[in-house]
């Protein structure tokens, strides 16, 4: 009877447990979006031979799948993929690397693709000088709004964390007067105050460095297990994503 009585109780105890652990609400509840014609963003690669096309569109596809979520009616597409000898791109300077990138390639080549809307990324190889402060990925704004380098080890976010940067979307973390800090003045008008991402529990939006990055763009309409993953006045990054894939069109 004592044994059966034990076997019961540790049963309640771990329902208890499941019960009192269980979070509310669905994981990720997304809001039903309006029904769109999608601007296409075009994509160039540089990259050498360590990285596959289908590794490419893997990158590429998570986007576009940060876009659907967020209600984002624009849409990611590769351009084209050149593939080029990286044995002397040794710098870990972005600005470097890009005058590397031109003379490897010809101002010709790029001219094109610094468009707004338009984009070219450099794909470096995992253990480059570049990656080795702890970056991943990086957009400067500065001197170009299409360009980004990224390493081969980058996880499936970080694509389009540069491509928001490149459309002014900004981390969690950065108050309004260090980006007029790090930005030249006439760039300034672009910071909005809501362009910044956003915490949800233990998991972020694109836009953040959490170490469980979720697929969408911080929104006060976008929740993860009933927590807003935003805020209508600071953190609504797809708001601003709209409205940059509306200036697009």
């Amino acid at each position: 009877m004592n044994k059966k009585l034990a076997v019961v109780a540790g049963l309640l105890g771990v329902f208890a447990l499941f019960y009192l652990g269980k979070r509310s609400g669905e994981e990720l509840a997304l809001p039903s979006c309006e029904v769109m014609e999608k601007v296409e963003t075009p994509i160039h690669f540089f990259t050498g031979d360590f990285v596959s096309d289908e590794r490419l569109q893997e990158y590429v596809d998570y986007s576009n799948l940060v876009l659907d979520n967020s209600c984002i009616p624009m849409r990611r597409v590769i351009a084209g993929v050149t593939r080029i000898d990286l044995k002397e791109f040794e710098s870990h300077d972005t600005g470097r690397l890009h005058k590397q990138l031109i003379d490897t390639v010809g101002e010709a080549t790029l001219q094109p693709m610094q468009k707004k809307g338009r984009y070219y990324g450099l794909i470096l190889p995992e253990g480059h000088a570049f990656g080795r402060g702890g970056f991943v990925g990086e957009a400067h704004l500065n001197f170009s709004r299409s360009f980004f380098v990224m390493t081969a080890d980058a996880r499936d976010a970080i694509l389009e964390h540069e491509l928001g940067h490149l459309a002014w979307a900004w981390h969690n973390d950065e108050p309004i007067h260090w980006i007029k800090g790090m930005l030249l003045p006439e760039f300034h008008s672009f910071i909005k105050p809501y362009a910044f991402g956003a915490l949800c529990r233990e998991a972020g939006t694109v836009m953040t460095y959490a170490d469980k990055s979720l697929p969408i763009y911080s929104s006060p309409g976008i929740k993860y297990y009933g927590t807003a993953c935003g805020d209508a006045d600071s953190a609504d990054n797809a708001r601003h994503m709209r409205e940059f894939a509306m200036s697009l069109m």
